[in-house]
């Protein structure tokens, strides 16, 4: 099987599973998975953090190793059960997300053990507050239908369930993915074909694979340089791409490759190596600028323990937030690619050219 059809199959397989943020169980333990034969050891931490331990040849011949850290989160947004309505169940979000999407959408509730179908319908005109005409249903008149009784409702699901997107990948007439959940497992597939290509590389530092946790909520990827000190970080995560009302410099094309980013969260002396190497291998990549906060684990890895040098690189993705964001493969290949060549070519005293030239 060649790269390609692995790593779509894969992240086939992530964005069909829940794995909401503060609930990633399932999700980790698919990536653990596929991460163990690519890893020498894979650890989870107490927040749920994973991290796939890869060792590069200076740990092996007993020196001391320097340490990167590419950091992918592997939460999602989705919701939770807030109370009752009769036969109908109202719900929360957890992340951020446009409440127009929603009707129509079918979801799974996930009760102990259980896993309950149901339907995201709004009220019946006579039931909603306010008549909303020809205006979106606001998200406290948006309710979850599982065809159940009342009674029976009640003794199945339990205010405080976790609720997730139904829906199962689509692959697009291109190299094109569509589904939920991309943002930001489609930069988790990026780190897997990176783990994938340094099976061929003698790299020197060692590498860890990180899947975070409660990005899209609290951001909890400080948590993962108290836990591994690294000497350098870089965070993989989602960017707009061009589509329907993205247009300009804000937004990306689909199949652009890896987009770098420029700002204040990221050394500019990582940065430009990484878009150095790029310019040297052909590898076509956009430049992301984000002059204050990136939005991204980059911003509390680059601040935690006195400082990390942090670079970001972001896969253009559509429609983000939506059960249908939709996502290049080729871009997710580069991507991984870049990473794996940067790393192979870190040696011993790579860390003197990390200065602050800005």
């Amino acid at each position: 099987m060649d790269d390609n059809s692995r790593i779509t199959d894969f992240l086939k397989e992530l964005i069909s599973l829940p794995g909401i943020s503060g609930y990633e169980t399932p999700v980790a333990k698919a990536i653990a998975a596929h991460w163990k034969d690519l890893t020498d050891e894979i650890q989870i931490t107490n927040v749920g953090n994973l991290y796939g331990i890869k060792k590069g040849s200076a740990s092996k011949n007993g020196e001391k190793p320097h340490k990167i850290i590419l950091a992918a989160h592997m939460d999602g947004i989705g919701m939770v059960i807030d109370r009752f309505r009769g036969e109908m169940l109202h719900f929360a979000p957890i992340g951020g997300f446009d409440p127009r999407i929603l009707p129509g959408q079918q979801v799974l509730i996930h009760s102990g053990k259980e896993t309950i179908p149901g339907v995201i319908v709004q009220l019946a005109p006579h039931l909603l507050s306010n008549p909303y005409k020809d205006k979106p249903v606001p998200l406290h008149e948006l309710v979850i239908d599982t065809g159940l009784e009342e009674e029976e409702l009640r003794q199945r699901v339990q205010v405080g369930d976790i609720v997730s997107y139904a829906n199962l990948p689509v692959e697009l007439p291109t190299d094109c993915i569509a589904g939920h959940s991309l943002d930001n497992r489609a930069s988790v597939a990026a780190v897997t074909q990176t783990l994938i290509e340094l099976q061929r590389f003698t790299h020197h530092w060692d590498v860890v694979a990180v899947g975070t946790t409660q990005e899209e909520t609290t951001f909890l990827s400080h948590t993962v340089v108290h836990d591994l000190r690294p000497d350098l970080a870089i965070a993989i995560d989602v960017t707009f791409a061009k589509g329907p009302g993205v247009d300009g410099w804000r937004g990306k094309p689909l199949s652009s490759g890896p987009s770098i980013g420029y700002g204040a969260n990221f050394h500019p002396k990582l940065v430009k190596e990484l878009q150095s190497l790029s310019d040297s291998l052909g590898i076509a990549t956009t430049k992301d600028y984000l002059p204050s906060r990136s939005g991204t684990d980059a911003e509390p890895i680059q601040n935690a323990c006195g400082g990390v040098p942090t670079a970001l690189i972001s896969i253009p993705l559509r429609y983000m937030h939506t059960p249908v964001e939709v996502i290049s493969m080729k871009d997710i290949l580069q991507t991984g690619h870049l990473m794996a060549e940067f790393i192979a070519r870190l040696d011993q005293n790579f860390m003197n050219k990390i200065v602050w030239e800005d």
